[in-house]
């Protein structure tokens, strides 16, 4: 569901599950125009709201986000794509391309003869630079970016914004915008590797949630990605953009690193799964109660069944094969009645 009057696009899968299980998750986008008219907190807040409409129960699961500085003035040198350091080895060069569809891994993509570069892969950190004012008349949001833009008053040479009736940007001025972009999985892996305050794990499941560690965030992406002047020496705008952007306020002093899902991580989601699916061919073929556990115990996945139900494997595995019992016998009977399993 796409309205943008109102500033969200909604994704939603459709597809059978149990009652009793969690079912396909929600995603909802938000347009930069109703991010700029919010804070974390409200904009959170009516996210929920929205999803209320389309779901009984509100887990949230994660977030992505896009992060973007946009500079005036700001000319893409001729050598940037071999200055830049970046972990994507393949590059592929496209000139004067109006539209391209491809599924990319560790990449570089130059649009235009230099008018866009894209570096790394959507399903992880992606890097952008191209030309805002051009992307924005495709787009038809000019009028908006430009309305962002006048915002900024004018300054000095000296820093001095006394003239605060002049804008900075005036039509006519180039803006290049400088973009990052994390998936949700990029997200979590640091969720997964940074420690808070408190001494545990920090989590961020919504924007409220992410605001505070966008500026760290920002700094990651530019080291990821980092222009450098020569092989000694950072090129001083990249500099400039980590050290003295911030979005909302400075990150907390935490040591940020990205590891990978561990091992141990609750996987309930895929146990129901295997679990479901096993059931109900189990359920095609009549078998009884009693033989259906003894395969499913048969799996080598005690430890994950026991987390499932709730139950300690060791010292109560009598009281795992009670349970797994009663919910196997009740779900092929329920197969059986309703025609699932026909």
């Amino acid at each position: 569901m796409k309205n943008l009057d109102l500033g969200f696009v909604v994704l939603i899968k459709s597809f059978y599950a149990e009652p009793d299980l969690s079912a396909s998750h929600l995603k909802i986008e938000c347009t930069p125009q109703l991010i700029a008219e919010h804070t974390p907190q409200s904009l959170t807040k009516l996210i929920n709201e929205i999803a209320s409409d389309f779901a009984y129960q509100l887990v949230p699961s994660g977030v992505s986000c896009h992060i973007a500085v946009d500079v005036k003035g700001f000319q893409v040198p001729a050598d940037f794509e071999s200055r830049l350091v970046a972990k994507a080895k393949r590059q592929f060069k496209f000139n004067s391309i109006s539209n391209a569809q491809a599924d990319l891994n560790e990449t570089a993509v130059i649009y235009g003869a230099g008018q866009s570069y894209t570096f790394g892969s959507a399903g992880g950190l992606q890097f952008c630079v191209y030309d805002k004012v051009s992307e924005s008349l495709k787009t038809d949001k000019y009028q908006f970016w430009c309305d962002q833009w006048s915002k900024v008053p004018a300054a000095n040479f000296d820093g001095d914004f006394s003239q605060q009736n002049i804008s900075e940007f005036q039509h006519g001025d180039t803006v290049h915008r400088i973009e990052a972009r994390f998936h949700h999985s990029v997200i979590n892996q640091f969720c997964w590797g940074t420690v808070g305050t408190d001494g545990k794990n920090i989590s961020i499941k919504t924007y409220a949630d992410l605001a505070p560690h966008l500026t760290a965030l920002w700094q990651y992406s530019l080291n990821n990605f980092r222009l450098q002047y020569s092989t000694s020496y950072i090129d001083p705008v990249w500099q400039y953009l980590i050290e003295d952007i911030q979005f909302f306020c400075p990150s907390p002093v935490l040591e940020y690193c990205r590891k990978p899902k561990p091992p141990c991580e609750n996987s309930n989601r895929n146990v129901a799964f295997w679990l479901g699916n096993q059931i109900r061919l189990y359920a095609r073929k009549r078998f009884k109660t009693s033989f259906v556990v003894s395969r499913i115990l048969s799996a080598g996945l005690d430890a994950e069944l026991a987390n499932y139900f709730g139950c300690k494997l060791y010292g109560e595995s009598e009281f795992l094969h009670e349970v797994l019992t009663e919910f196997v016998d009740k779900k092929l009977r329920h197969h059986i009645l309703n025609g699932v399993a026909a």
